[in-house]
């Protein structure tokens, strides 16, 4: 099967997170970015993890995939994803909170 990659290589802004957090206090978007930290740092050790019970040959996409390595993707997306909701988050906030 044969399909097109569109790449992207701008900055990520999810405009329904910008409007909804628009009349929002700086405290409350920092106690969120914050949360939103911690939860990006769990979900990459999770990925991270999971890459590790991933045979060499699963990732070289030999074969049809077996579930380690699905679940590693899983994880991936999801983990990116909220990189997202994270990135937008940093840029309302415009710094970076100690977390």
């Amino acid at each position: 099967m044969s399909y097109e990659r569109n790449i992207i290589t701008k900055d990520v802004d999810l405009p329904p997170l910008v409007g909804l957090l628009s009349s929002e206090s700086e405290q409350t978007i920092e106690i969120l970015t914050i949360s939103a930290i911690k939860k990006h740092r769990k979900l990459v050790a999770r990925a991270e993890r999971l890459f590790q019970d991933v045979r060499a040959s699963e990732r070289k996409q030999e074969g049809e995939p077996d579930k380690a390595y699905l679940a590693y993707l899983d994880a991936t997306i999801e983990m990116h994803a909220q990189m997202s909701a994270l990135t937008t988050l940093l840029g309302i906030l415009g710094r970076t909170p100690k977390a």
